[in-house]
């Protein structure tokens, strides 16, 4: 005598529902971790929205200059360096140097009315020109 299952399939649905909530899981996290950073340079402010990156991947400069270059790099946990990270970097001569460098964590609330960084001013000490930034996550209402 063969005996067949009480539910036939069950565990294929199953199985087909936790791809479907991890796939989901996975992209709430990646919304959620994608940050908008507000870069103030030459009179005037940009915004940038800034999606999470590969652990071997580093993104281009947000914005590059004569005199700075800004990176921002976001990762998402449990990649190394999980969380968003701030560099600025001065040019002198052709050679770039490092500025300021600020990392975040990646459950980093919001403080204020300048996201989860503050209000950051970095000043290029050969010219003197001044760079501020903040950053907040995305899912935040604009402002």
């Amino acid at each position: 005598m063969q005996t067949r299952p009480a539910f036939p399939g069950l565990p294929r649905r199953w199985c087909a529902a936790l791809l479907a909530a991890a796939a989901t899981s996975l992209a709430l996290d990646a919304a959620a971790q994608t940050v908008r950073c507000h870069i103030g340079w030459a009179g005037a402010v940009r915004t940038f929205t800034i999606t999470p990156a590969p652990a071997d991947e580093t993104p281009p400069p947000l914005l590059e200059g004569a005199s700075l270059a800004v990176e921002v790099i976001n990762r998402l946990p449990p990649a190394p360096g999980a969380g968003v990270t701030v560099r600025t970097l001065g040019h002198w001569q052709g050679q770039a140097y490092l500025l300021h460098e600020a990392h975040y964590l990646p459950t980093q609330p919001a403080v204020g009315p300048h996201g989860f960084t503050g209000l950051q001013t970095v000043r290029e000490p050969t010219r003197g020109h001044l760079l501020s930034y903040w950053c907040e996550h995305a899912a935040a209402a604009p402002r």
